[in-house]
C-alpha cells in the first residue's frame, strides 16, 4: 500500500470541460448555471484538501433536479473521466500504478469518490474526490468515509503512511503448505489516531482476509526459488541476508507493509519454515 500523487491541476478546469461537453440541453444549462458556485465549492475542497481538513466540508444541500445532473456529470466511461483517470495513474510510480492501493490485490478499475457523491455531488467530478480503485473496494467502502469522530478509510492522498510495522503473518505449519493469518499489530508506536485508521481501513474492506486467500499461491511461489537457493548454497542465515535485501527494493516500491513482502519476511525467519519446507 502507497501514497498515491494527488491531480496536479486545476480541478474547476475539470467540471468546465465536463460541462463543455454535455449536449445542448436543460441538464447542460442547470449545470452551467450552477458553475459559478461550483467553482467556490471546489476552492473550499482544495483548501481543505491542501490542510488535510476535508472532514469539516458540509454538504451545500443542492436538491431535486440540480443534484441528479451533478451527480450524473460523472460517468465512468465518458471521455472526460477516462482522461482524468488516465492523468491520475500516469503520475504515480509504474509500480503501482495499475493496482489498487486500498488493498494491493487486484487491478484498477473504477473510481472511488471518497466523499460520497450521494451526499456532496457538487465534487462528483473533482479530481482531489476520486481515487482510483478496484471495484471490490469501491462497493465494500460504499458512502462510508467518516462517523463523526474517527476516519473510517485511509485517503491515501492525505493520509502519509508510516515506515514501520503494523502487518504481521502468523503461520500453523501442519499442513502441506503454510496456511497464514494476517493480523494488524503495533510494536512501533504509530500514533493511536492513525492506527485506528489504518485498522479501520483493513476491518472495513476485510483486507486480512482477503490477503488470506490470496496467500496460498504467493507462499508456493516463495518456497520455489528459496529450495533453489538452499541446493547451491546450505548457508541459510546468508541467503535470509539476501533475500532481507531483495524485499527492502519491493517494499520500496510496493509499500513498507505490502503484503506479500511481510508474507515473505515472516516465512524466512521462521525456523520451522526451513525445517520443514526447504531442508527436508
Amino acid at each position: 500500500m502507497k501514497n498515491l500523487k494527488s491531480f496536479d491541476a486545476n480541478c474547476f478546469d475539470v467540471y468546465k470541460e465536463a460541462v463543455e461537453r454535455k449536449e445542448e440541453g436543460t441538464a447542460k444549462e442547470i449545470l452551467s448555471s450552477v458553475k459559478p458556485m461550483i467553482g467556490l465549492l471546489y476552492f473550499e475542497y482544495s483548501t481543505k484538501f491542501d490542510n488535510n481538513e476535508i472532514y469539516n466540508l458540509t454538504p451545500y444541500g443542492f436538491s431535486g433536479e440540480r443534484k441528479d445532473c451533478l451527480i450524473n456529470l460523472y460517468q465512468y466511461k465518458s471521455a472526460i473521466i477516462k482522461k482524468l483517470k488516465k492523468k491520475i495513474l500516469d503520475s504515480q510510480i509504474i509500480t503501482i500504478n495499475a493496482t489498487c492501493q486500498y488493498c494491493t490485490l487486484n487491478s484498477v478499475n473504477s473510481l472511488d469518490h471518497f466523499i460520497p457523491k450521494g451526499d456532496f455531488p457538487e465534487f462528483s467530478v473533482n479530481p482531489l474526490n476520486l481515487f482510483p480503485c478496484c471495484s471490490e473496494c469501491n462497493s465494500k467502502k460504499s458512502k462510508y468515509v467518516f462517523n463523526g469522530v474517527e476516519s473510517l478509510f485511509l485517503n491515501l492522498y492525505l493520509d502519509k503512511l508510516p515506515s514501520k510495522k503494523y502487518l504481521k503473518a502468523d503461520f500453523d505449519f501442519s499442513d502441506d503448505i503454510p496456511l497464514v493469518t494476517f493480523n494488524l499489530y503495533n510494536p512501533e508506536d504509530i500514533g493511536a489516531s492513525l492506527h485506528k485508521t489504518i485498522s479501520n481501513h483493513y476491518g472495513r474492506l476485510d483486507l486480512l482476509e482477503r490477503m488470506r486467500l490470496k496467500s496460498n499461491e504467493v507462499i508456493t511461489e516463495i518456497i520455489k526459488p528459496i529450495k533453489g537457493y538452499y541446493r547451491f548454497n546450505k548457508d541459510i542465515e546468508e541467503i535470509k541476508k539476501f533475500l532481507r535485501e531483495e524485499e527492502i527494493e519491493i517494499q520500496e516500491a510496493y509499500g513498507f507493509n505490502y503484503w506479500k513482502s511481510v508474507l515473505r519476511l515472516s516465512l524466512i525467519e521462521n525456523t520451522e519454515f526451513w525445517e520443514k519446507y526447504i531442508i527436508q
